[in-house]
């Protein structure tokens, strides 16, 4: 469990926090693409680390992101005009570029210098990966993007997905970080049925978790029938990254390689963006399927369908015949327990056991991470990573064998000596 402190700390990320200082240090996925698809088209309104905020794509395709609400008289810009490479605000007609600039205040007097001198907060923005990513951290110590491999796939063997979560970001990471709930809420049986897969038979994997320059990585290690091992290994980066191994050589030949990463980023204390990416070099991601499988049900402003509200639709017989949970959509299952424990757990509360290693582990560097930033120390996590060397793995190895000297941690992603717990 965490102190009443400690938890305060970890949940809180609005503007001056230093959960929230730290998490602006990062590139931040901020929205899909395809939401602001037209130059000159409609606004997107955002809210993102407790900010309300608006983006739009200007006449020449720029993309900018700015505080939603006109320096003005505070009316909302994403119901403004977006034309002639920038944004009128509807009220007076203020005008704003994609840099926060105030090009024009027609209701002004002629020749009035009121204009150069008015700005909205504006963030930088980046394309990559079928999202527009924002930085909102101080300009002197912004970070280098981070290269991850799945952007230079071929068209389709990478999307992107988005899905609101409704919970604080925390507990929706450490419903990643915790390989030993997929044998029990992602169980493809009833309990008193025979169990389909390694994560399912062994309920008690065996975690080991080993620190990192990006954060940590961990494997859950499982025994199979034949004497050999089965290990999961997943990369937790941070401040809200979580790498999932894919199904590996017992899977169907189109899931075998394909490969799952999550960011959780804080839509506020009480809500996220879940963002996923689906990838895989050798078959083109089966977005149809992938929706149906995950449970990407949702409305025009990314809520699930099938929410808290309606209880998920869980389904009591389901539990009884084909699925542990009643709950269709391994998403939708995950969303609900993170759910649950209201949108922002009291970790006071919790007892925790040995299958919460990596949930400890990932919360100790937060918090380490947080308080060295507000004596002047950067998080190793921002700088330059080489993320082709960052992989989520499945694998089979002899008992007598460690996971370590199967999927070695090359020296340059070994944690600083200040980061190891």
């Amino acid at each position: 469990m965490l102190s009443h402190d400690d938890n305060e700390l970890l949940v809180r990320v609005g503007p001056g926090t230093p959960m929230g200082e730290l998490i602006r240090r990062f590139w931040l996925p901020a929205l899909l693409e395809s939401e602001i698809a037209e130059r000159d088209g409609k606004p997107v309104r955002i809210r993102l680390m407790g900010e309300n905020l608006v983006a739009f794509r200007d006449s020449e395709g720029r993309i900018g992101v700015l505080d939603e609400h006109c320096p003005h008289r505070r009316a909302s810009l994403a119901l403004g005009v977006n034309e002639e490479c920038g944004l009128r605000c509807l009220y007076h007609g203020w005008k704003f570029d994609v840099t926060g600039q105030c090009t024009d205040t027609p209701a002004e007097p002629e020749g009035a210098k009121l204009a150069r001198r008015m700005r909205v907060t504006a963030y930088p923005t980046h394309l990559a990966g079928g999202m527009v990513w924002v930085y909102m951290g101080p300009a002197e110590a912004r970070p280098p993007f981070p290269a991850f491999p799945w952007f230079g796939m071929a068209d389709g063997h990478a999307v992107a997905f988005k899905l609101l979560e409704d919970c604080n970001y925390a507990q929706a990471v450490e419903g990643t970080v915790d390989s030993a709930h997929a044998g029990v809420l992602h169980r493809e049986s009833p309990w008193t049925h025979e169990a389909k897969y390694p994560h399912e038979k062994d309920l008690r994997p065996k975690l080991e978790v080993e620190y990192t320059n990006y954060g940590l990585r961990y494997c859950a290690i499982r025994k199979l029938d034949d004497g050999n091992q089965h290990g999961r290994l997943t990369q937790v980066a941070l401040p809200f990254w979580t790498f999932i191994p894919p199904d590996g050589g017992r899977a169907p030949a189109f899931r075998r390689d394909r490969r799952l990463v999550n960011a959780f980023v804080p839509r506020d204390d009480v809500s996220t963006w879940h963002i996923q990416w689906f990838f895989d070099e050798g078959y083109k991601i089966d977005v149809p399927h992938r929706i149906e499988e995950g449970g990407h049900w949702h409305d025009e402003n990314f809520r699930k369908l099938v929410n808290i509200d309606n209880w998920y639709q869980q389904d009591r017989e389901m539990m009884k015949t084909t699925n542990l949970s009643g709950i269709r959509g391994i998403i939708t299952q995950d969303h609900a327990v993170s759910e649950t424990q209201g949108v922002i757990l009291d970790r006071t509360k919790e007892h925790l056991g040995r299958s919460d290693a990596a949930v400890v582990a990932w919360r100790r560097l937060m918090l380490r991470a947080a308080r060295a930033l507000q004596e002047g120390e950067l998080p190793s996590a921002a700088g330059p990573i080489d993320w082709h060397k960052v992989t989520a793995e499945t694998f089979v190895f002899p008992r007598e064998s460690s996971w370590r000297e199967v999927q070695p941690l090359p020296d340059e992603l070994r944690a600083p000596l200040s980061s190891a717990a």
